[in-house]
């Protein structure tokens, strides 16, 4: 893409002005056609500087999504290096999904700046206008299907993990997917199997941040938040989005390597609710107790009657300081 060589070659000199020649040359591109890409790149936020003797320099890149900022924040090795961007899709759970059944690699990315059918646990509706992230990458992990199936405990972690290098927020983790602050949702996690597990074994992890967004972009009666509220300013999409999947990645790698509790540790630690009451709707049956925290396979752990319970699956409640639920 012309865009991203004339951004390659800014780049080489950080700060500096590249002249129209030096670009003309390397791209074999005309003064005037290289004008209209530095006219499309200033439209998609990207700050440059122009000076007629001296040529151009990259002042600033935009905190709106975008594919070769994304690249330039990436520190991983393999998750987001096949990244693919569009300005709006459906869901980029579906497409990551049929995206990995053409056998796309490991790590691969699906970003959408808008989904028009976003959905979480249940397929209820996750609602998704412009400036949030949402993002799913494909995994094809060296896991059986058991511990897989904590692959969205460890998501949350990777998630709450940049959001707290991000700013000066401390969310933390509402069992099994949701990350919380002061009983807002900021973020959700989807994890979907790709096929059958014993052949194929891949899954897609759908993230959902409510990021650059006014509370009057999403439904009155949802419990959300907004980090841009939150913290009186926009986020740059492109770095929360390369720390997600860099503290994925560095997730998986522990994972792989050294089974999954020194991962259950940091999610205790990320952990809200512990130790607190709690209300868990399951079959249709509410269960009331004290959380306790999760077990080595990943079940939550209630104490329910002064007897400790697993639960697999289920809707937790949490009881806030001032007695209401979230």
């Amino acid at each position: 893409m012309i865009r991203h060589k004339i951004l390659d070659l800014l780049t080489t000199r950080p700060g500096e002005f590249v002249s129209g020649e030096q670009i003309s040359q390397g791209l074999n591109l005309t003064r005037a056609a290289i004008w209209k890409q530095i006219k499309g790149l200033k439209e998609a936020g990207y700050e440059i500087e122009a000076q007629t003797k001296n040529g151009y320099r990259l002042l600033a890149t935009p905190l709106a999504l975008d594919a070769w900022a994304v690249a330039q924040e990436l520190k991983t090795e393999r998750l987001g290096r096949e990244l693919y961007l569009y300005e709006e899709i459906s869901s980029t759970n579906e497409k990551a999904k049929e995206l990995a059944r053409q056998g796309a690699a490991h790590g691969a990315v699906v970003i959408g700046r808008r989904q028009t059918a976003g959905h979480g646990r249940m397929q209820r509706l996750w609602e998704s206008p412009p400036g949030g992230l949402w993002m799913s990458v494909v995994l094809r992990p060296n896991l059986s299907l058991a511990d897989a199936s904590k692959l969205t405990l460890v998501t949350g972690v990777a998630v709450v993990g940049a959001l707290r290098e991000m700013g000066e927020l401390r969310p933390g983790i509402k069992w099994p997917n949701d990350v919380i602050f002061e009983g807002k949702k900021l973020a959700g996690i989807l994890a979907e199997v790709v096929g059958e597990w014993t052949t194929i074994q891949t899954m897609v992890i759908g993230i959902g941040v409510n990021a650059n967004l006014e509370r009057k972009d999403l439904s009155p009666e949802l419990p959300a938040g907004s980090l841009q509220e939150l913290l009186g300013c926009p986020l740059d999409l492109n770095k929360l989005a390369a720390g997600i999947l860099e503290k994925l990645e560095e997730g998986l790698n522990i994972f792989e390597r050294d089974g999954f509790a020194p991962l259950r540790e940091l999610w205790l630690e990320r952990a809200l609710g512990i130790g607190r009451e709690c209300a868990i709707e399951k079959g249709g049956q509410v269960y009331r107790g004290i959380m306790r925290g999760i077990a080595a396979d990943g079940e939550l752990v209630v104490e329910v009657d002064g007897q400790d319970h697993k639960f697999a699956s289920g809707e937790v409640r949490l009881r806030a300081v001032n007695g209401e639920y979230f």
